[in-house]
């Protein structure tokens, strides 16, 4: 103990070599958050309204289409942009809503990408309707928290590592439509049968990350590694240039002087990999491609969040079962999976607390989520995620012809330009 004394008396002595980096390191990310908050603030935000035309017979592949256009948003954070002008990158919200019954699809973009929003998705979906509306958010905040109405809702993260991929839509497609299945006929039945006093909504909050950025980097780099695992590729250590130098022509004389007697020692190497390559499972070989396949395109950073707002009278646990039902078939148990956030909802069931306590603590949940809901916020507690443009296109996308919800919101008539010479 005395030794134990002796070293934090000598800790607290030399304060000033210690407490000043760290202040500086602390100042620093305050500014830098500072500045990104205001910059946020900056932003001036439009809803688009999307009305589907009534037959979609593309699948989910114009969405990636979609996706990757949107992509082209990534801006470059340059050292002064970062920690002098506080520039941040931007992000849209896809969303869907069901009011009373009614199904919704919105984007809530940036102004000066309007533009680039509305030809994306006429590129793929020419005959869609596009119009800018209020925001419904406002008055469905309006009502909670109050007496006559209840709200619950959740954010969603992965339960594996990023580069693990959810199930795509490709395993639903099928060349033969009558045997075509679209995984978003889940979530319109859901919002199809709402009564006129229920509301739900699901945001998909995406912002493209890019290459270098260090969480996709990193992913990237766990990725590789997961596949030269199960693959049996040995990677060695990166060396210096003397030391790879002169192993390399140490292994190239050894190998030279003993050809004869000796089979070279790369040739087994060789063998041994190609062989536990060749070995692998079906189901290994799946989650090599599946991985390979997800580090190999465009990715965004999400933020998925869903709320469920009805009054007391009809307010239904089971909605939100329901469409946590719905998300759980994109997941597979050798890859990715979806699952709640439990510090990001609005329930507090913590064993053991005193029930006032638990009534304020999710009286305060509430008011936070809400506050998410509606300024469109990512994740709390830095838990977004990453997807690529194949993944949210299946997770959303303008449902294809064989899904025939009547509360979709549609295009009512065909529209056409006028004749050139008119």
């Amino acid at each position: 103990m005395a030794v134990f004394y002796t070293i934090i008396s000598y800790f607290f002595k030399l304060w000033w070599l210690w407490l000043p980096p760290i202040l500086i390191v602390l100042s620093v990310e305050l500014w830098v958050k500072y500045l990104k908050a205001k910059a946020a603030k900056k932003i001036i935000w439009l809803l688009l309204e999307v009305k589907i035309p009534r037959i979609i017979e593309k699948t989910p592949k114009a969405m990636e289409q979609v996706f990757a256009g949107l992509h082209g948003t990534l801006a470059r954070v340059k050292f002064l942009d970062k920690y002098w002008k506080g520039k941040v990158q931007e992000w849209f919200s896809l969303e869907i809503v069901g009011l009373g019954g009614e199904m919704h699809f919105y984007i809530r973009t940036p102004e000066q990408f309007k533009n680039l929003v509305e030809s994306q998705i006429h590129s793929q979906y020419p005959e869609a309707e596009i119009s800018e509306v209020l925001d419904y958010a406002n008055s469905l905040a309006e009502k909670i928290p109050s007496e006559s109405y209840e709200i619950g809702g959740v954010e969603l993260i992965l339960e594996k590592a990023d580069f693990y991929p959810i199930r795509t839509y490709v395993p639903f497609e099928e060349r033969q439509a009558e045997r075509r299945i679209d995984p978003m006929a889940s979530f319109l039945e859901i919002i199809s049968n709402l009564k006129p006093d229920e509301n739900i909504f699901i945001q998909y909050l995406v912002a493209p990350i890019s290459e270098k950025e260090e969480k996709w980097k990193k992913c990237k780099e766990d990725g590789v590694a997961i596949i030269n695992k199960l693959t049996g590729k040995k990677v060695e250590a990166k060396k210096g240039f003397f030391g790879s130098t002169f192993e390399g022509l140490g292994e190239f004389l050894g190998n030279l002087l003993g050809a004869i007697a000796v089979y070279p020692e790369w040739a087994e190497k060789k063998e041994e990999a190609k062989s536990s390559a060749t070995n692998l499972s079906p189901g290994g070989k799946l989650i090599v491609e599946a991985i390979e396949n997800k580090i190999s395109k465009l990715a965004f950073r999400v933020c998925i969040r869903f709320g469920y707002i009805a009054g007391k009278n009809v307010f239904n646990k089971a909605n939100m079962a329901a469409v946590v039902g719905a998300f759980k078939q994109f997941n597979t148990v050798d890859l990715n999976a979806f699952k709640g956030n439990s510090k990001a909802g609005t329930t507090a069931d913590q064993p053991r607390i005193i029930p006032f306590i638990k009534s304020r603590r999710e009286y305060i949940r509430k008011i936070a989520f809400i506050d998410r809901f509606l300024n469109r916020k990512m994740s709390k507690n830095k838990k977004n995620f990453v997807l690529n443009i194949e993944e949210l296109a299946t997770i959303y996308h303008y449902p294809i012809v064989i899904v025939a919800a009547p509360a979709i919101q549609r295009v009512g008539t065909r529209k056409a330009e006028p004749p050139v010479g008119l």
